[in-house]
């Protein structure tokens, strides 16, 4: 794993001993390549996920950060979140991603954005980081739950590195019934829901991993909202494609029009759609 810590960067011996952790194939792999993918950038934003930086501020409030939080972010993709809440917010959050990449693109984000010494990042996840430094007083997860092999021994993680009365938060696409065979392979991938769980289900794993839940909410509106975005940027492209300003198969774009047709109607009769946790680590 690859660690990039700020310079006077606090709790500095405790932060890097999470640099123990190391890379995750399979599912992981598949969604972090599909994310670094620049039709996909275009497509989602460099948030990469529903609700875009507003859902990351109500998240934000709803877990407490303020300017002396230590944040870690877990899957923090390019550093889009983690240099927002650091430049908003005035914490010091620590990100980690999979990509060499996101490290990078992270780095040079929070550069731009004045918040280098707020900020830092790790590549790598949580499969093997020591759970028992307790030293953020808050962790988020922004569509990154769904797509962990392994959720009870994430969030056991999680608990560890949380220190008491901390938060958790995640934001994550939910399922709620089996998906249709056309649309299973496209979506594991392209919308990281090979594993993803209901609500419900996500509530009682952070449950399970000894958080006390405190809010759990279904954003529907939110999820639909992203789609439609998706499909004016569609329309956007069939016309570039018409001009000759973008060279495509031009049997791609309908291919792509049928499924998020497709992924609307799942989403409308509830079997798709996103959801909030939000939990409390108890006091010693």
């Amino acid at each position: 794993m690859t660690y990039v810590q700020p310079t006077n960067s606090p709790r500095a011996d405790s932060l890097a001993s999470l640099d123990q952790a190391a890379n995750n194939q399979g599912v992981l792999a598949c969604c972090s390549t599909a994310y670094t993918h620049p039709a996909a950038r275009w497509l989602l934003g460099d948030s990469f996920h529903p609700g875009s930086l507003g859902l990351t501020d109500r998240l934000a409030m709803l877990t407490a950060i303020c300017p002396d939080s230590l944040v870690l972010d877990a899957g923090s993709g390019r550093g889009t979140t983690a240099v927002h809440l650091a430049k908003t917010l005035g914490c010091r959050v620590m990100g980690i991603t999979l990509e060499a990449e996101g490290v990078e693109a992270g780095v040079e984000l929070a550069q731009q954005e004045g918040v280098a010494d707020r900020v830092s990042f790790l590549q790598g996840d949580l499969s093997g980081a020591r759970a028992d430094i307790a030293a953020f007083d808050a962790a988020i997860m922004e569509c990154v739950l769904s797509i962990l092999p392994d959720k009870p021994a994430a969030l056991e993680r999680l608990f560890g590195v949380v220190c008491p009365t901390g938060y958790l938060g995640i934001t994550d696409v939910t399922v709620n019934g089996p998906l249709p065979p056309e649309l299973q392979g496209i979506l594991a991938v392209a919308g990281c829901v090979a594993d993803a769980r209901s609500l419900e289900e996500y509530a009682a794993l952070i449950s399970n991993a000894g958080f006390r839940v405190v809010e759990t909410t279904d954003l529907q509106d939110v999820l639909l909202g992203t789609l439609k975005d998706i499909k004016g940027k569609l329309m956007v492209a069939q016309i570039a494609i018409k001009l000759g300003k973008i060279s495509l198969d031009p049997e791609l774009l309908p291919q792509a029009k049928a499924m998020l047709a497709s992924v609307e109607d799942l989403v409308r009769n509830g079997t798709l759609s996103y959801g909030m946790v939000v939990a409390q680590k108890p006091a010693d």
